[in-house]
């Protein structure tokens, strides 16, 4: 009896310290960006690198552009995400201009291997009927 009450504790112990690890994308990261793309007025863009963070708190990620890209407004640089599956999946939205347009971001990242993950972003601007897009491919490493 003893040696189950035991066993049962060292199994609810191990689990509960795998529920408390930190995700493996979670850090400080070194990222670039490369095969840039536009569809409407906008330029394509040009590749950057520069430094990244993503924090856990439960289940939602959180991911802060440190440096190397410029956001407008500045709060896009901050993103909200998610694990699905194997994907992490972030986003924003916000307006950004006095017309009523809003610029959505999305970025989906993949775990290539350890301290390596790459991924495609992805942005679009819309204010009535003006639709426009634009991204990149993005690698993070640490």
């Amino acid at each position: 009896m003893v040696f189950g009450i035991g066993f049962l504790a060292l199994l609810v112990l191990f689990n509960l310290s795998n529920l408390a690890a930190a995700d493996s994308i979670v850090g400080t990261w070194n990222y670039s960006t490369s095969g840039h793309w536009s569809r409407g007025p906008v330029p394509a863009g040009k590749p950057s690198q520069g430094t990244l963070v993503i924090t856990q708190s439960g289940n939602e990620f959180k991911m802060e552009f440190r440096s190397g890209m410029v956001f407008s407004p500045p709060e896009l640089k901050y993103f909200t995400g998610k694990k699905t599956g194997k994907d992490y999946i972030f986003s924003n939205s916000a307006k950004v201009d006095n017309e009523g347009g809003v610029a959505k971001n999305s970025c989906t990242l993949k775990m290539l291997g350890n301290n390596h993950f790459a991924g495609k972003s992805s942005s679009e601007y819309s204010q009535g009927p003006i639709k426009f897009s634009w991204g990149f491919d993005i690698e993070l490493k640490k």
